[in-house]
């Protein structure tokens, strides 16, 4: 493992899960961000995968994937009833089939929490589940 300015560089990687059951209450899929991960420090995210395992309902819903300060920074804002059980939602357009991940979902350095925004109306119900791989970037870098 080889260090460059406080910059640790091939650490071994680690996972992080998690699985949101939507409900429309805040903090669960009302209008406002849903908090999926904290970040300390600098970590450079490997990959994201999202899946569905319960369809997304919601008249008019919309949710993005990013960060802090970034809405959209990671998956751009998507019509939350365009996803599916047994999807993949990697961009905005969640498929059944994805060939692999798009540039946006790996290798990004990231120093805030990752976070779900809904935005134009809530979610009333479905499940995503999100894994990310990830290592620290930084003395202090850590993601749960």
């Amino acid at each position: 493992m080889a260090q460059l300015s406080n910059v640790t560089v091939g650490a071994t990687p680690r996972r992080a899960d998690k699985t949101i059951t939507f409900d429309n209450t805040a903090g669960n899929g009302a209008v406002g961000t849903v908090a999926l991960f904290t970040t300390t420090g600098a970590v450079l995210v490997k990959s994201i995968g999202v899946s569905c395992t319960a369809d997304l309902t919601g008249a008019l819903a919309t949710i993005s994937l990013g960060v802090v300060g970034n809405v959209g920074g990671l998956i751009t804002v998507t019509t939350a009833t365009t996803i599916d059980s047994g999807q993949i939602w990697a961009d905005g357009t969640p498929t059944a089939n994805l060939k692999a991940l798009p540039a946006a979902l790996k290798d990004i350095l990231i120093n805030s929490n990752m976070q779900y925004d809904i935005l134009t109306a809530g979610i009333t119900g479905g499940v995503l589940k999100i894994s990310v791989v990830w290592e620290p970037a930084s003395g202090n870098g850590n993601l749960v």
